[in-house]
């Protein structure tokens, strides 16, 4: 793309800010962000009104892929903008000064008495940033590294005589996902002064796109977008980073992304001694079987806020809609709302939180957090083909793993934009490459994970200690 060229980007959470953020670094002189949530009021704050994947309490980080070391080496960029981004707050004092990544260590549990491949190679590729939780010097070495000793067996299953097993990412831990958003829009509103502008609420609320046709050969091309206030807002180049949403502006996008809705709880804890033990800052964000499909799939943070968050993946739930293959609904939603959780998942959360966190004696509150899904888990970051003149690029596909890359996505997207960069992350994340149909998508209501058969838990279920009946 030429630098002045006018960019339009949809979507202002993990991926719109982070290349919003990386155009301006390359001297790009005209770009607009739309998104239909005012986050300079809201604050990306999801009890504010927030519901995108990237307006959140927290998020995991970590650089444990097993053999993916392209993902690696993208989250290493990214932590390195993380600390650059701790350090400049701090100095600053922006809101109290406290970072917003936690480098307190991401543990990924497992019941299997062998370490699993997918662990096996983390600890063959990130040899010193990586701890087995069953070698006998796990908690000095995890010391030795800058992490509590209770990051290698934070539920104290050795102490129980449970078994432990797994490994420690120690260059994982914690972000505070909204504080993350809010500094990363405060950057782009000041290195942007004069080059980029926002539109957000109503007048940021996409309504359809501005179409050229061309009949001599049926090709068409995006010219821009018109907002529900009825305004047209034209330019050379559409970025689309609606994450769920994608689909709903992107109709053709649908063949390869799927809004899926994962599960979580949150757990208001109280008791002071369980503050201290869950505090944020030493207490690691942690997975339990997460690649075990449905009887697993679970993940967990420390408190943040005075909250607790655990949630459930092991299945993740569709809501196909009219000709949307899969529509978001949250509690914020304008038409059809959903507070409540499949009552399958909140079995699982609970049955763990009644064996290992002996503290929390009922949720507070549950809520599904929407994933854009693709059929191998990879990113869709690529031109959409059925729009001519590279007027369109979607970034989608983050299957639950794009918060952690704040710091590096936007730099691949716009190299992709470019051609320029590493080549494997252009052919990788391309809308022509043939995917491994990991997960299923386009089901519709064929599709067993379907909302509206699946059986949702409500208040009277959140109790621990009473089991949740299907």
């Amino acid at each position: 793309m030429d630098k002045n060229s006018k960019i339009i980007i949809i979507g202002a959470g993990v991926m719109g800010l982070s290349t919003a953020s990386a155009l301006l670094d390359k001297g790009y002189t005209d770009v607009s962000i739309f998104e239909k949530r005012d986050y300079l009021k809201q604050e990306y704050n999801y009890f504010k009104g927030c519901d995108s994947p990237s307006s959140d309490l927290n998020k995991i980080f970590r650089s444990s892929y097993g053999s993916e070391v392209h993902y690696q080496k993208m989250s290493t960029w990214s932590r390195e903008k993380f600390l650059k981004w701790n350090k400049e707050i701090k100095e600053q004092n922006w809101e109290g000064g406290d970072p917003i990544y936690f480098n307190t260590g991401n543990i990924h549990l497992t019941d299997k008495k062998i370490l699993p491949e997918f662990e096996k190679l983390t600890l063959k590729n990130m040899p010193d940033e990586s701890i087995c939780v069953s070698e006998p010097n796990a908690a000095e070495r995890s010391v030795k590294l800058g992490l509590h000793s209770c990051s290698v067996d934070p539920f104290e299953m050795k102490k129980r005589s449970k078994h432990l097993q797994g490994i420690v990412d120690v260059t994982g831990g914690m972000t505070l996902a909204d504080k993350s958003c809010r500094w990363v829009l405060k950057n782009c509103l000041q290195k942007g002064e004069g080059r980029l502008s926002t539109y957000f609420g109503e007048s940021g609320t996409f309504k359809e796109l501005l179409i050229e046709y061309n009949k001599n050969n049926s090709t068409k091309k995006c010219i821009g977008i018109q907002t529900i206030d009825d305004k047209l807002h034209f330019c050379d180049h559409l970025i689309v980073c609606a994450g769920p949403w994608s689909a709903e502006i992107i109709p053709e996008s649908s063949e390869k992304l799927e809004a899926t809705g994962g599960s979580v709880c949150l757990f208001k804890i109280d008791d002071k001694k369980a503050l201290e033990k869950y505090d944020q800052k030493i207490f690691p964000t942690w997975t339990y079987k997460v690649r075990d499909g449905a009887i697993g799939g679970l993940y967990g943070f420390p408190c943040t806020e005075g909250y607790m968050k655990i949630g459930y993946r092991g299945l993740k739930w569709i809501n196909p809609v009219g000709g949307v293959n899969s529509k978001v609904k949250t509690k914020w939603s304008p038409n059809e709302t959903e507070t409540n959780i499949p009552l399958f998942a909140l079995k699982q959360i609970k049955k763990f939180v009644k064996e290992n966190i002996p503290e929390i004696k009922k949720v507070s509150m549950t809520r599904l957090c929407w994933y854009s899904d693709s059929e191998d888990n990879d990113y869709l970051i690529s031109y959409c083909p059925y729009y001519t003149d590279n007027s369109v690029f979607v970034m989608g596909g983050d299957s639950g793993h794009a918060f952690m890359m704040l710091g590096s996505i936007g730099d691949v997207a716009v190299d992709i934009i470019n051609s320029t960069g590493d080549p494997l992350f252009k052919s990788l994340f391309s809308w022509e490459r043939v995917r491994d149909k990991l997960n299923m998508i386009n089901a519709g209501t064929d599709d067993p994970r379907c909302l509206n058969d699946t059986v949702m838990a409500t208040p009277k279920d959140w109790w621990i200690d009473e089991p949740a009946k299907l």
